[in-house]
């Protein structure tokens, strides 16, 4: 193997590289969204058994039902959305998966400079690019659906009477 084509297979080599690049830059994001659904999901269920530990104490009033009833209206979009999350992330690893195999499969087809394996290559980097479009696809469906727990929330805090 010569230094030509040493240089011929990395050069290949870096479009799968730079793929993944993206794909981590990528799951940084969504990594952050995902740990912010965890921290309110968790947060909510804290303070509903703290609402419903003082209710039991006879210290409930119409605020305290209402926030558990905000609560309990809340949780199920959140965790539709921690769900949606959650599979973009292992899609995301998915994609990343493949375009490493995809890396592997171009040094094998150079090396043994094989019609096949150079196919397979291909095939496996557009079914890596086809997971990452999916993991983007279910991103962009979560953030649809974001907007709708910050509106509920606001409206029904503005709806109470002070």
């Amino acid at each position: 193997m010569g230094v030509e084509s040493v240089s011929r297979t990395i050069q290949f080599i870096l479009a799968p590289a730079v793929m993944i690049s993206a794909c981590a830059i990528i799951l940084g994001g969504i990594l952050g969204r995902f740990a912010a659904i965890n921290d309110r999901l968790r947060n909510q269920a804290h303070e509903r058994l703290d609402l419903i530990r003082s209710s039991q104490m006879g210290t409930a009033d119409v605020l305290v039902v209402e926030r558990i009833r905000e609560i309990d209206a809340q949780v199920p979009d959140l965790m539709h959305r921690f769900k949606l999350l959650h599979d973009a992330i292992l899609i995301l690893y998915c994609a990343m998966l493949a375009f490493i195999l995809t890396m592997l499969v171009i040094a094998l087809a150079l090396q043994v400079e094989s019609v096949m394996a150079s196919l397979a290559a291909l095939a496996i980097f557009l079914i890596g690019t086809g997971i990452l479009a999916l993991s983007i696809a279910l991103t962009i469906a979560e953030m649809r659906t974001s907007q709708r727990a910050v509106i509920y929330e606001v409206q029904q805090i503005s709806s109470l009477k002070y």
